[in-house]
């Protein structure tokens, strides 16, 4: 077996692969055209309120990189020789929470369009800076920025707002636009994104995107998701307390540090924020996935023992070392417990049950795992299974993940017009970059182990490509966080104090078939400000 290679290094066999990936599903071979453009696409910088009166940064603020993002822009145009796709691929700005208050009374609903704007206009004060950055990069060569909504900025889906968007970077109206239809392909077809957070077990998932509107007796205003309406208020109360909460990925993880901390929030936890937790932390992108499975298959789960364990079920699901188990335990009443698991579907426990077999295997391998919880950590039970399910042929735990994507991709492809075909999927929203991994593929009866990043959820093929660029921002894992913290209290640090590494998606120019790699914009002492494939020990 080859060695590991260094993330984001496409290998020499890569080539081959990415001809064989242009097969379409019809079996006609497809001859693309050369792509002479680099895409780009970042997300997930939550531009907010910036300074307030005192010039002190506002707790809530997460975007204090100005001067960095000013200059990684210059670096990539002139690399890119000013012929660049630049995405914004969701929540670069914090609308959903810009002001210390509600749009209006009813918890569902969120801003009208005027709303919107005036928070709109507190954010491009604030970031003057990085507009003009962004204005500069539009009008050069033939570089062209594109933003796609995403939860925290759906206001954007607004005419009024993304019109207002557009004046403010003060390019040419055909090298910038604010995309209503929720989502970018490029010219090709080949290359599709969205911020993410539309998938199907996603708690901000947002009715009837990408026209979230609803009439109400003031006007029409923006569609809540559930994750919007059960933490808007909790980030914004907690940051104030712990400025990291929203720093640490993945999506979740931190507010679960935090409320397991903070004392006054035992009377926070419901059965409807705990619901909404573990099925917002469950992240796949977690695990080592060498596609070690070969013909091994997933196991069956008897659903109906795991149902009957009632609330059980639900404390075995949450690992000993998870910092919202003693919050669980101290809040929520059996029956509250055993009314959430008879309330979650059939496939939701699927899911569940999935993610704890996964834990299991991680944590009695060692295998390096990059957020959550450490490696070696209390054990982790898994559900029931069928006799005929159990043992090592059946140790496929990663069907939940795929069946959730291919659904999505399917309901993706079909409102998109026949020319586009996307063989890669470029997602946002978790805050957490996929990492290189060796994925070794059948390939005309040979055996080709490559280092790929991202993952294909049809295992046994190479086509399509899920990856997810983490966010252009300052993050931290849990592992890391606690690392970084020794004996220091989680409030002591501030989003200044973690690693200058921003992470990103880069497509370079192909002529056969696109690679995406995650690269990151770092500083370190000896080097100065550059483009890596990894943080560099940061």
């Amino acid at each position: 077996m080859p060695g590991r290679a260094s993330p984001g290094v496409v290998a020499p066999g890569l080539l081959f692969v990415a001809i064989v990936a242009s097969v379409s599903a019809a079996g006609r071979t497809q001859v693309p055209a050369a792509v002479s453009r680099t895409t780009l696409v970042l997300s997930d910088l939550h531009m907010g309120r910036g300074r307030d009166a005192s010039a002190a940064w506002h707790a809530t603020e997460d975007f204090r990189w100005a001067v960095e993002f000013q200059e990684f822009l210059v670096v990539v145009d002139r690399d890119g020789k000013s012929a660049i796709d630049l995405v914004f691929n969701g929540d670069v700005f914090e609308l959903a929470a810009a002001s210390d208050r509600a749009c209006g009374p009813d918890p569902e609903l969120g801003c009208r369009e005027g709303e919107a704007i005036e928070q709109l206009e507190r954010i491009l004060a604030a970031h003057r800076t990085e507009l003009e950055a962004i204005g500069a990069f539009a009008k050069a060569g033939s570089n062209r920025v594109a933003f796609v909504p995403g939860d925290a900025d759906a206001a954007l889906l607004l005419p009024a707002v993304a019109q207002r968007l557009v004046r403010a970077i003060g390019a040419p109206p055909d090298r910038v636009e604010v995309l209503a239809k929720g989502f970018w392909v490029s010219r090709d077809g080949r290359l599709y994104a969205e911020h993410g957070h539309q998938l199907p077990w996603s708690g901000y998932r947002v009715e009837a995107w990408p026209t979230p509107f609803v009439t109400a007796k003031d006007g029409r205003r923006l569609r809540r998701s559930t994750g919007e309406r059960l933490t808007t208020d909790l980030f914004r109360s907690l940051e104030t307390k712990y400025p990291l909460v929203d720093n640490v990925a993945v999506l979740g993880a931190g507010l679960k540090r935090a409320l397991g901390l903070d004392g006054s929030a035992a009377s926070v936890l419901t059965p409807d924020l705990l619901r909404h937790l573990l099925f917002s932390t469950i992240n796949w992108q977690q695990f080592r996935m060498e596609l070690d499975d070969g013909d091994v298959e997933p196991p069956a789960w008897v659903v109906s023992d795991a149902r009957a364990q009632g609330g059980a079920f639900l404390l075995s699901t949450v690992p000993d070392d998870d910092p919202i188990r003693p919050l669980l335990v101290a809040s929520l009443t059996a029956p509250d417990l055993d009314r959430t698991v008879q309330a979650l579907r059939d496939e939701e426990i699927v899911m569940l049950c999935d993610y704890r077999a996964a834990v299991r295997r991680a944590r009695r391998r060692f295998e390096p795992l990059v957020t959550q919880f450490a490696p070696r950590g209390p054990a982790v039970t898994e559900c029931p299974r069928t006799p005929d399910t159990r043992g090592g042929l059946f140790d496929y735990f990663w069907r939940s993940r795929d069946n959730g994507y291919l659904a999505y991709i399917d309901e993706v492809t079909t409102r998109l017009s026949p020319n586009a075909s996307p063989t890669v999927f470029l997602l946002g929203h978790t805050h957490l970059a996929d990492r290189a991994q060796d994925r070794a593929n059948m390939i005309s009866g040979g055996l080709l182990t490559i280092p790929m990043q991202g993952f294909s959820p049809t295992r046994k093929s190479l086509t399509p490509v899920v990856i997810n660029g983490g966010a252009w921002q300052r993050t931290v894992t849990p592992v890391q966080l606690d690392r970084r913290l020794g004996d220091r209290p989680f409030s002591s640090l501030l989003p200044e104090d973690l690693a200058p590494c921003y992470s990103f998606l880069l497509i370079p120019p192909y002529a056969d078939a696109p690679t995406p790699q995650v690269r990151y914009w770092r500083h370190t002492r000896t080097e100065g400000w550059g483009i890596a494939a990894d943080c560099g020990g940061l």
